[in-house]
């Protein structure tokens, strides 16, 4: 249906609870400080759990920048490894593509094929909300055409062109295309393909494939952390229900246009960036639903006013989605509580009534990842292992037995996911969870000593 509304379901918090509970936070960070001016301490805390993911965001797309240009997909032919180091936690299932949409000149129209590989495009706003999904599940692997439009377009759309709003006129797409085997890759590459991005009314924009090189890790100094900030509220506006910790930062000097006060000395600032870090970690910890050991947050992908949740995934990891798509737990220890590292073995065991309840269409997999979040070198090249890994082995009546450590178990080579040395974390992703994941009925199994 022309001019439809693609829109992810947004999360619930009032704008009162939330800056609320961020202020409250804040305030006593700023007390434990001990800072000469408490209120601008307290502020400055409040910018950097709120304003981290803007920022952040910001830099990754400056990086990205240098590969390829504003509204042009860009595309991966392989998956991912050691050497993808944009952003942090990749999957290692699926082919990537990203683009960065300026969308002050007009829509941008994303045209998919039809398609029997899971996949899905999700756009975010530069406030990390999913707005959008676009894929199998939304779609059901049918083609079309989607019109990404900014905030105040109020244009008219072809026939058959379904409408994506965004609040933010920047936006991140990125676009996840299943590879279902290692023979499977030439057949994924071929329906990225047909993925296209064009102005509404122009041709296509050219696609790029990245190379390894070229692009310097982006330059961030605590002390200017405001700074950047400021710049990037003025490119991308807050969307009104923020409008109550927008007024706490700009009684400071903190904000689009505005020069801070003089008592945000750079010291102070980057006292604040480790308070606020602080803040997230603890309060994220707390609101984590934690069972043997693996944990998720309960905000995921549109997060509302849950500041801390925001801005605790954007650590972890930047670009997650809601969890209609895909829902992650980590786990940085066992059962037990004791870390993971990789000087260790563990054993994950599935009873056959307990397997990952996700829809066929989609996946599941477990990753191992170093303490930076990234993938680390191993001999034999396997960076995740899950439902479609050739060879898995099952156990007498459909049970499953992973293995994950430095070297392979005897006998269990084909369920071995090798560890990076040192302390590592897992994350175990479920692509279209069931409903038992989705309420948190499910989850993995405990993470034992092997």
């Amino acid at each position: 249906m022309a001019g439809a509304l693609l829109a992810a379901t947004p999360a619930t918090a009032s704008p009162a609870s939330g800056a609320a509970s961020l202020r409250t936070e804040a305030a006593a960070a700023a007390q434990r400080l001990g800072a000469a001016d408490p209120a601008a301490a307290q502020a400055a805390i409040e910018a950097y759990v709120w304003g981290i993911p803007l920022v952040t965001m910001v830099r990754t797309r400056a990086r990205t920048l240098c590969l390829a240009p504003v509204n042009t997909l860009l595309k991966t032919s392989s998956l991912a490894g050691p050497s993808n180091r944009l952003v942090v936690t990749p999957n290692a299932d699926t082919l990537y593509a990203n683009a960065w949409l300026d969308l002050r000149p007009g829509p941008v129209v994303l045209q998919v094929p039809a398609s029997d590989h899971y996949y899905v495009f999700q756009f975010l706003d530069m406030y990390t909300n999913t707005i959008a999904n676009v894929g199998t599940r939304t779609n059901q692997g049918a083609a079309g055409r989607y019109a990404i439009t900014g905030p105040g377009w109020h244009g008219s759309l072809p026939a058959g062109v379904r409408r994506i709003s965004s609040p933010t006129p920047d936006v991140w797409v990125i676009g996840r295309t299943l590879v279902t085997s290692s023979t499977d890759l030439a057949a994924a590459v071929a329906q990225q393909r047909g993925d296209t991005l064009s102005p509404l009314g122009g041709p296509p924009a050219s696609t790029r494939t990245p190379g390894l090189g070229g692009c310097a890790a982006a330059t961030a100094s605590n002390a200017t952390f405001l700074t950047e900030l400021g710049t990037a509220m003025a490119a991308d506006p807050p969307p009104p229900r923020d409008q109550p910790i927008v007024s706490d930062l700009a009684a400071v000097g903190i904000g689009s246009g505005l020069t801070p006060s003089a008592a945000l000395t750079p010291g102070l600032v980057s006292q604040a960036v480790a308070a606020g870090t602080a803040v997230v970690d603890r309060t994220a910890a707390a609101a984590r639903l934690t069972r043997d050991g693996w944990s998720n947050l309960p905000s995921q992908g549109t997060y509302g006013t849950d500041y801390v949740a925001r801005a605790a995934t954007t650590a972890v990891g930047l670009g997650a989605n809601v969890p209609a798509e895909s829902v992650y737990f980590h786990a940085g220890t066992d059962a037990s509580g004791a870390a993971l590292s990789g000087a260790s073995g563990y054993h994950l065991h599935f009873a056959a009534s307990a397997l990952p309840p996700i829809d066929r269409r989609a996946f599941w997999s477990l990753t191992a990842y170093g303490p930076d979040h990234f993938l680390v070198a191993n001999a034999i090249n396997r960076y995740s292992i899950g439902d479609r890994t050739t060879g898995l082995r099952y156990g007498v009546g459909g049970s499953l037995d992973l293995y994950v450590g430095p070297t392979a178990p005897a006998g269990h080579e084909a369920n071995w996911l090798p560890a990076p040395p040192g302390p590592f974390s897992l994350i175990f992703r479920a692509y279209l969870p069931g409903a038992r994941i989705r309420s948190g009925a499910w989850a993995p199994p405990p993470i034992q000593p092997a």
